[in-house]
């Protein structure tokens, strides 16, 4: 930051300098009232500052009251929190089914997701496709069961925009390209229980 000089008019003026070539730098004449944008203050909203302004309660510990907002957590802190015990708790405390579980749950919908997303040949192939974790822990039978399950769910939603489609409704372009993946979806839930069987026999 560069210092002011009074000059002998009484004005403010940044001094002259030598630039690194070597020519001179004029003095230049500060405007009266202008503040330099490195000395202005940081912007407050006024509602900072009204919580600044705000007065405290008589006989209140500030110490107490900052321990009291630390401890106010949301339902899902305290949900996250326990999680993380547990998790920590499960692979050293004996119970090791208890970080699978949660492991497979959160894998389960990636086959569905995927089916949606792809075509009715992709999606027959990614949902089939049960992941390792899901396997061992649930067992093949299981993971198929809530495959059929979730296709079946899909299957259902898309007799449902049928019998709006047939009563005169006009349906998205999302709807119809659902509709025209529930053949894929049917054959892909004959496959699975023809598997299901398979294996339960």
């Amino acid at each position: 930051m560069e210092q002011y000089v009074i000059n002998e008019n009484g004005e403010k003026v940044l001094a002259g300098s030598r630039r690194p070539d070597g020519t001179i730098r004029k003095e230049r004449r500060i405007r009266a009232g202008y503040t330099p944008q490195e000395e202005q203050p940081t912007y407050q909203s006024t509602g900072a500052l009204w919580k600044q302004g705000v007065p405290k309660c008589p006989g209140l510990d500030s110490s107490a009251a900052a321990a009291a907002s630390a401890s106010a957590k949301s339902k899902a802190a305290k949900k996250n929190e326990k999680r993380k015990a547990k998790k920590a708790d499960g692979p050293a405390g004996g119970d090791g089914a208890a970080a699978p579980s949660s492991s497979t749950q959160a894998a389960a919908p990636k086959p569905a997701a995927a089916a949606t997303a792809a075509s009715s040949s992709a999606a027959s192939s990614t949902a089939a496709a049960a992941p390792a974790a899901a396997a061992a822990a649930e067992g093949p039978a299981a993971v198929l069961d809530r495959q059929i399950k979730a296709l079946s769910k899909k299957v259902r939603q898309c007799q449902a925009l049928n019998t709006r489609a047939a009563a005169g409704e006009a349906l998205s372009a999302q709807e119809q390209e659902k509709l025209g993946k529930m053949p894929g979806w049917q054959e892909e839930i004959k496959d699975l229980e023809h598997q299901l069987a398979n294996m339960l026999v």
